[in-house]
């Protein structure tokens, strides 16, 4: 009996483990937007003009300085159930940074559009502001390139 309880555990562990997908390179991860001083309502030196921009459309990848210059934070949309998870980041210029993105899990993905934020301290190596970050996914192709003033 004890055998057959061990062995279900083990199975359990197992796989638990198998549909969490790779391991995270970011910080923290969680569901929701970036909090972005772009977005936040300001006041303007010309009354005549506004210095408050539109909130980003839905399905906008978005990208913000947390503490500046040494933490930031990046919003992607998609599927709820398997979110982009970013498993590499490096500093490939005093003024880049490069982060790579797979997909968790091997199982069906749900429809839905859904923001995850993940936030990173700026890698060793990448020292200057502005700073360039460059997401690629699993093949090394660039999906967004932001820069961060």
């Amino acid at each position: 009996m004890r055998a057959l309880a061990c062995i279900l555990a083990t199975g359990v562990v197992l796989g638990a483990a198998g549909c969490a997908g790779p391991p995270s390179a970011a910080d923290r991860s969680y569901r929701g937007v970036v909090a972005s001083p772009s977005v936040t309502p300001g006041a303007s030196p010309d009354p005549s003009t506004t210095a408050v921009p539109g909130p980003p459309g839905l399905g906008t990848p978005l990208a913000a300085w947390l503490e500046k210059p040494r933490r930031f934070g990046v919003t992607l949309w998609g599927s709820s159930s398997c979110p982009a998870v970013p498993t590499r980041i490096e500093a490939t210029a005093r003024d880049r940074v490069t982060i790579s993105f797979e997909q968790a899990g091997d199982k069906a993905c749900t429809a839905d559009l859904a923001p995850m934020t993940h936030e990173f301290t700026v890698p060793t190596g990448a020292d200057t502001v502005p700073l360039t970050l460059i997401l690629v996914d699993g093949q090394g192709m660039t999906m967004h390139t932001f820069v961060l003033e």
